[in-house]
Order: C-alpha cells, then sequence, then structure tokens
C-alpha cells in the first residue's frame, strides 16, 4: 500500500500505511522533492506547496500499487476516485506509476483531494434546500462566488469546491441539474451543451493553470470578467472550440 508523505520540519518523510513504517528522506531529495511539489501546486493554480498540501494529501506508491488502489486506500468513492485519476494529469496511464526507492529524486507523486475550501458547504446547503427555487439557487451561487472574487484563482477555486463530487445537492438525479445551474451563473451560455460539459469538467478536475499571463492582470476585473477568463483558460487548457 501506498506511503503518505508527511513535512517534518523543512523535510519530508514518508509513512507507511501501517502507520508503523516511517521512512526519512535526505535533504537532497526534500530539495528535490520541493522543487516537484511546488510544480504540482502551480499546475493546480495554487502558490506553492504549502498551500498544495492543505488541500490534498500525497501518496508515494508501492510495488504493484495503482491509483485505483490507491483511491481504495484514501477511502475514496469510484467517483473520487475517477476525478482524482482526471486530476493526476502526470500519468499517462493510472496504472503506470513507479514503486518507490530509496534515495529516488523524483517518485511518482499521486495528488489525493482530501477537503473543500472553506465556504462550499453552507452554499450547498442553500443550494439543495428542499424549498429552494431556481432564483434562489442562482442567488446563493451568486452571493458565494461574490465572497471569493480576490481574483481569478480564488474565484475558481471557489467555483470548484462548489462543483465538487462529494457535495450532497440531494437526491442523485439532482447533480445534474444543480451542477448545470451552477455553471450558468460562472460560465455564460456557449453554443451546445457538449461545450458547456467540458467546461464543466475541466473546471471540476482543475488541472489547469490560472497563473500565468493574461490570468494574473486581473486588477479591477468584475465577476463578469473573471469568470470570461476563466471560462478562455479551460478552453484553451483542454482544447474546447
Amino acid at each position: 500500500m501506498a506511503f503518505t508523505l508527511e513535512v517534518v520540519g523543512k523535510g519530508f518523510r514518508l509513512k507507511g500505511a501501517d502507520n508503523k513504517r516511517e521512512i526519512d528522506v535526505s535533504p537532497a531529495q526534500a530539495k528535490a522533492w520541493q522543487e516537484i511539489l511546488d510544480r504540482r501546486a502551480r499546475e493546480q493554480g495554487l502558490k506553492n506547496s504549502e498551500e498544495l498540501l492543505a488541500n490534498v494529501k500525497i501518496a508515494v506508491p508501492e510495488a504493484g500499487d495503482s491509483q485505483f488502489k490507491i483511491g481504495k486506500q484514501y477511502e475514496l468513492s469510484d467517483t473520487d476516485t475517477m476525478l482524482m485519476i482526471d486530476g493526476n494529469v502526470q500519468f499517462a496511464n493510472p496504472d503506470l506509476i513507479d514503486a518507490y526507492h530509496e534515495g529516488s529524486l523524483n517518485p511518482d507523486f499521486v495528488l489525493v483531494p482530501t477537503m473543500q475550501p472553506e465556504g462550499a458547504p453552507s452554499a450547498i446547503d442553500a443550494i439543495k434546500a428542499p424549498a429552494s427555487t431556481p432564483d434562489g439557487r442562482k442567488d446563493a451561487v451568486k452571493t458565494y462566488l461574490g465572497e471569493h472574487s480576490g481574483s481569478v484563482e480564488e474565484r475558481t477555486n471557489a467555483a470548484v469546491a462548489l462543483m465538487d463530487s462529494r457535495a450532497d445537492f440531494g437526491s442523485p438525479e439532482l447533480q445534474a441539474p444543480r451542477l448545470k445551474e451552477i455553471m450558468d451563473v460562472l460560465v455564460e451560455p456557449h453554443e451546445g451543451e457538449d461545450a458547456r460539459k467540458k467546461i464543466v469538467d475541466a473546471l471540476k478536475q482543475h488541472s489547469w493553470s490560472s497563473t500565468d499571463g493574461k490570468a494574473m492582470d486581473d486588477k479591477g476585473m468584475d465577476d463578469k470578467g473573471m469568470d470570461k477568463l476563466i471560462s478562455e483558460h479551460a478552453r484553451a487548457a483542454y482544447g474546447i472550440q
């Protein structure tokens, strides 16, 4: 079973799934791993590895591990496991991850989702309330996103949290309609449901970087401008026409 990466001071160690085995890594490994994790954080639209580790667990595979097995180890649902696999874009095949070997400077790090950014649960409660109306749900989404509009990155993270597969919108058949309602607020309608679905999937995976180029030029941009920019980045990263 996979090791879990733990931060120890300015370094790292690996802890076995049985909570008994621990492997301290060398300073050279720690330096190389820090660079990798900082890069993974930027790919997720986060500032650095510290912010990354506040939102995910890092699994390091042993012999025989796959991402599917890691999902079960961390008690993810099948849906969340698939989202985890989609988000770990560094692996061409979820089964082809390398087992850790002593002294490795470039191990296969698997990012395992663990939590939603603060604020999403209350918005979800408002959306799924039995007495909610379409206009009421729209207002709840607008209010929630409006509280997370300090930057494109912050607003995107808020949208991703709201659409997280662990969100309980009530009965299962309400999941897809509620996600569409959220997207109706976040992204203006595009030509065809297929294009809309791709944008939804891109934002849910959140494996594209919104920290380069035009995304950083968001000073004074209103919510509509941010939403347009988020949509454009999702389209560019995933080849959405």
